[in-house]
């Protein structure tokens, strides 16, 4: 058997989640071929990403980087993994690593971007979601409501409301959409127009905790103001 071929039969599995199977075939294509970095990251995201052996999974993505260092998907998933790990420092490295393959590679650039938000630098955060904005106008929606969230976070009220705004007018189902804005009528004591918004994300949403604990928040501030 051909490298090649077991690669092809692990993908196989891989993709009817029969991981176990999948892992041999990988295993099997690296001893075939070891200078290939192919299967070193597949077997690498079946670790990171199904079965949770960060280690394992980091010797690998490690592997795979060592043999093919301009590859930006490589360099993306690992920092997934140190996400997972909670190394963000590492994170961030991966994905600068990833746009320095591939400047215009929207995930990384939206995830940097997110990173940067949690950790205050706003202004680098918004200039990121432009950018990810122009690459990727299809999740126009998404990036809006993130948008949104990180004005709520700087208290500039009003960009936040219109963020979230446009967020829902190309998507008026998106629940996070729905629910950013109505903590942020929360926030500016409009509690007739927060109360339907976080009405319509339980609507769409059901079983959604967080839109219930918001709605709770909501009626607790109202009690309390009387309103």
């Amino acid at each position: 058997m051909e490298y090649q071929e077991a690669l092809k039969r692990g993908v196989e599995a891989k993709n009817y989640e029969r991981f176990e199977e999948a892992l041999e075939w990988f295993s099997k294509a690296i001893a075939l071929d070891w200078k290939q970095p192919q299967a070193y990251f597949y077997r690498a995201n079946i670790y990171n990403h199904s079965l949770k052996d960060y280690s394992k999974a980091l010797e690998d993505y490690d592997r795979a980087i060592a043999l093919k260092q301009d590859d930006e998907g490589y360099y993306y998933n690992r920092a997934l993994l140190f996400l997972n790990i909670g190394d963000v420092e590492r994170a961030l490295a991966d994905y600068d690593a990833a746009l320095h393959v591939n400047p215009d590679y929207a995930l990384a650039l939206w995830d940097k971007a997110l990173i940067e938000a949690d950790m205050e630098e706003f202004e680098a955060a918004l200039e990121g979601l432009d950018r990810v904005l122009e690459l990727s106008p299809y999740s126009a929606a998404i990036i809006y409501k993130d948008k949104g969230n990180i004005y709520y976070k700087m208290e500039e009220w009003e960009k936040s409301l219109q963020a979230f705004n446009q967020s829902l007018e190309l998507d008026p189902y998106y629940t996070y959409a729905y629910k950013g804005r109505g903590s942020l009528y929360t926030a500016l004591n409009r509690f007739d127009e927060a109360e339907e918004d976080l009405r319509k994300a339980l609507e769409y949403g059901p079983d959604d905790k967080d839109a219930m604990q918001r709605l709770e928040f909501l009626q607790t501030k109202r009690r309390l103001a009387g309103k």
